[in-house]
């Protein structure tokens, strides 16, 4: 009889493990894996976020809507104001970055303290990016990958780029290279995520920016599965409809050469074993590669910025992994058909927009966005950077990135795509 309730036993926990492997299995890997096979004639219109309603049904829902809203108001606030804050090692009391002559010249870092710039009617240019983007993600002839997936079927993985701010109610799309690393500084203000000697940082330039790309430091969307189980797609949905959500874009091809600039121009351990030797081995027919990349470097042996074009439309790139978020496509990190953006900003006009941003969060009187990049003229930068590259290389980057030049209303390169 011992025996029989035992074996009972050990089938329930094991039928129950085996529905939670499979479970945490579809979550982060089958809707990926099923939209990467499936084709679909035309797109759907995006699902609406629960609403209440009457009925059996709408009640329950309710009931969870009221439970969630509970922990959204209650339970997350008090983490984000106690235990979930990270103690860093002692920092002197000015951290801000010292860059070498040459990070300085590759980044474009302008540390000067500037006024922000006040363009015309910026309530209406919002307006307008919002309204392009809007009416792009409606349209059914235009088309790119996993445009069509509704927010549901985004695997968690893919939503590692939100990062949550729970005091002030803001959710934010880091772009890399798009100046995130000031924006991620901003969030750990707003968030009081990360502590210097017991008391939150209060100015974003002095927060390392060794602390500020450490993942630990923020909370995205992807670690909620293992905080609220089965509830964390139904948070999420509450929090995108409550919280004013932004993202920064830029000029696609610009953003292409400021990332090959900062990752293969300067010495980087771990681009170099990741990526440029792969790079070079293939596209150089480079054998024998040091170790290190200050041997490479010393050396004379360098990615170009053709070997860095060859490897993003080789087929063979994102068989073996999806692209690294330097150079990953914005609407793949941060999904704005899916995503009902409050905010748009650009690289282009980061000073007036991040000044209205913070005006409409409401926290201008706490902090000032950080002077960060200068503004260089993106067309002078292509047309050096691609003057070797091949034209039919560069119109098949265009069809690479063309999702993100036409969502975030950036003009074809003609000059770059025709002879």
């Amino acid at each position: 009889m011992t025996q029989t309730r035992l074996f009972r036993l050990w089938l329930v926990l094991g039928s129950v493990f085996m529905v939670l492997l499979i479970i945490v299995y579809w979550d982060n890997v089958g809707t990926a894996h099923f939209y990467l096979h499936t084709s679909f004639p035309r797109p759907h219109p995006l699902e609406p976020l629960p609403t209440p309603a009457h009925g059996p049904e709408k009640e329950f829902m309710s009931d969870v809507d009221v439970f969630l809203q509970k922990l959204l108001s209650g339970r997350l606030k008090q983490n984000a104001l106690s235990g979930k804050r990270t103690e860093q090692p002692s920092v002197p009391a000015s951290s801000r970055p010292v860059l070498s002559n040459a990070e300085e010249s590759v980044r474009g870092y302008d540390w000067s303290t500037r006024d922000a710039q006040q363009g015309p009617a910026p309530g209406g240019q919002q307006a307008e990016r919002r309204s392009v983007l809007r009416g792009l993600c409606a349209n059914a002839s235009f088309v790119f990958p996993t445009k069509e997936r509704s927010f549901d079927d985004i695997p968690n993985y893919e939503l590692n780029h939100l990062i949550v701010d729970d005091r002030h109610g803001v959710i934010y799309c880091y772009v890399p290279k798009v100046a995130c690393t000031n924006w991620k500084r901003v969030m750990i203000v707003l968030s009081e995520s990360l502590l210097d000697r017991g008391a939150p940082y209060r100015d974003p330039l002095d927060i390392p920016r060794e602390y500020v790309h450490n993942s630990s430091t923020h909370l995205t969307f992807n670690k909620f599965w293992r905080r609220y189980g089965k509830f964390s797609r139904h948070l999420m949905k509450i929090k995108l409809k409550k919280y004013t959500k932004f993202l920064f874009v830029r000029d696609p091809f610009v953003r292409l050469i400021s990332a090959f600039r900062s990752k293969f121009q300067l010495e980087n351990e771990e681009f170099y074993r990741k990526f440029a030797v792969p790079m070079l081995k293939m596209y150089a027919n480079r054998t024998g590669l040091p170790a290190s990349v200050s041997e490479a470097f010393s050396a004379g042996l360098k990615v170009s910025f053709a070997n860095f074009i060859q490897y993003l439309l080789d087929p063979r790139t994102e068989k073996l992994a999806p692209f690294n978020e330097h150079w990953r496509q914005v609407h793949r990190l941060c999904h704005p058909c899916q995503i009902d953006y409050d905010f748009v900003g650009k690289l282009e006009t980061l000073e007036q927009d991040a000044a209205q941003l913070l005006r409409l969060l409401k926290v201008d009187k706490l902090l000032h966005f950080p002077p960060s990049y200068r503004n260089r003229t993106a067309s002078s930068w292509e047309e050096h950077w691609f003057a070797t590259i091949p034209l039919a290389w560069r119109q098949q980057l265009y069809k690479l990135y063309e999702a993100d030049f036409v969502l975030f209303g950036y003009p074809k390169p003609e000059n770059l795509l025709r002879d």
